[in-house]
C-alpha cells in the first residue's frame, strides 16, 4: 500500500516551550484552501456591499439636503410670486384710475373680461398655480395697457397745451360776447370777442401753444395777430401797439407776442381778444382759467 501523503504544521509558542504538531491530510488542507477562498469572495462581497450602503447613504443624505433646499427655494418662490401677484394688482388698480382720468373706460372691460387663477375659481389659491407664464402674460397685458393710458394722457395733454385757457391780459372788461350796442356807431351790434381794458404797452400773452399766422394791420381792428392753436382753435389779438412775434413764428403759452394799443377804430386803450373753435366764435370767458 503506498504512503499517504501529510502535510505538518508545527506551531512553536516561544523557544523554550512545547513543540506543537499538526498533521493535515490532503484532502483537509483541500479544504481549508477552499474555506480561505470562500471567505475571501465572502470578504470582498462583503466589502463592495459595505462600500455600496456607505455610498447609498452619503447618496440619501445629499437627497435629503437637496430636497430641504428645493423647499426653502419653492417657499422662497411662492412668496416672491405672492408678492409680484400683489404689486400687479396695484398697478392693475392704478391703470384703472388712470384709463378713467383719460377717458378710455373700455380698457376696464377688458380687464374684467380676462379670466383670472386662484381663490374664488373653484378650489384653494395657490400663488404658483399661476406661476411664470401666467405672471408673464399679466405683467405683457398690463404693459399695453399702461403704453394705451400713456397715449391717450399725451395726446390729452398736447391738446390742453393747445387750449386757450390763459388770460392774454388781466385788466377791465369793458364789452363782453354777445349782443351789444356798438361804443362807435351806437347801433346794434355782435361782438364776437372780449374786450379788456389796460393800459398802453401792457405785455399781451399768447394764452397756448401754436403757430402765429398773422401779424399786420387790419380795417377797424388796427394791428391785429392770429395765432392757429391746432385742434380747431385760433385767436385773435386786436388794437396792439407794436408786435412782437412774426407769422411762421411757433410760440409757447405764456409767451409775450404784442403789447396794448389803440389801434383801429377805437376809443380807448384795450385789447380786442377772440376765440374761435372749428370756425365758430366762441365766448372766450368760456375758456380762461386764470382770470375772470
Amino acid at each position: 500500500m503506498a504512503e499517504k501523503r501529510h502535510s505538518t504544521i508545527i506551531i512553536v509558542p516561544h523557544a523554550q516551550g512545547k513543540v506543537y504538531k499538526l498533521h493535515l491530510s490532503p484532502r483537509v488542507l483541500k479544504a481549508l484552501a477552499a474555506l480561505g477562498v470562500v471567505t475571501g469572495i465572502l470578504t470582498i462581497v462583503s466589502l463592495a456591499g459595505s462600500g455600496s450602503f456607505i455610498r447609498q447613504r452619503t447618496a440619501y443624505k445629499a437627497l435629503q439636503r437637496e430636497n430641504k433646499q428645493l423647499k426653502k427655494t419653492n417657499q422662497r418662490l411662492s412668496e416672491t410670486v405672492s408678492q409680484v401677484q400683489g404689486r400687479l394688482a396695484q398697478f392693475e388698480q392704478r391703470t384703472r384710475s388712470l384709463a378713467l382720468a383719460a377717458g378710455i373706460p373700455d380698457l376696464l372691460v377688458a380687464q374684467l373680461d380676462a379670466p383670472r387663477v386662484g381663490a374664488g375659481s373653484g378650489g384653494p389659491s395657490n400663488p404658483l398655480e399661476s406661476g411664470p407664464e401666467a405672471l408673464v402674460q399679466r405683467q405683457e397685458a398690463l404693459d399695453r395697457q399702461i403704453a394705451r393710458v400713456e397715449q391717450k394722457l399725451s395726446e390729452q395733454a398736447v391738446m390742453i397745451s393747445h387750449t386757450p385757457v390763459l388770460a392774454p391780459v388781466v385788466g377791465v372788461i369793458t364789452d363782453g360776447f354777445g349782443p351789444r350796442i356798438h361804443p362807435i356807431t351806437l347801433q346794434p351790434d355782435f361782438h364776437e370777442g372780449l374786450d379788456i381794458s389796460a393800459a398802453i404797452g401792457t405785455p399781451v400773452l399768447a394764452p397756448a401753444d401754436g403757430v402765429v399766422v398773422f401779424a399786420d394791420r387790419e380795417s377797424g381792428y388796427g394791428k391785429v395777430v392770429k395765432i392757429n392753436h391746432g385742434f380747431g382753435f385760433s385767436t385773435v389779438y386786436a388794437h396792439l401797439d407794436r408786435f412782437q412775434v412774426r407769422p411762421g413764428q411757433k410760440v409757447t403759452r405764456g409767451q409775450v407776442i404784442a403789447k396794448v394799443g389803440m389801434t383801429g377804430r377805437t376809443n380807448g386803450a384795450h385789447l380786442h381778444y377772440e376765440v374761435v373753435k372749428d370756425g365758430e366764435k366762441q365766448n372766450p370767458l368760456h375758456y380762461i382759467l386764470d382770470a375772470y
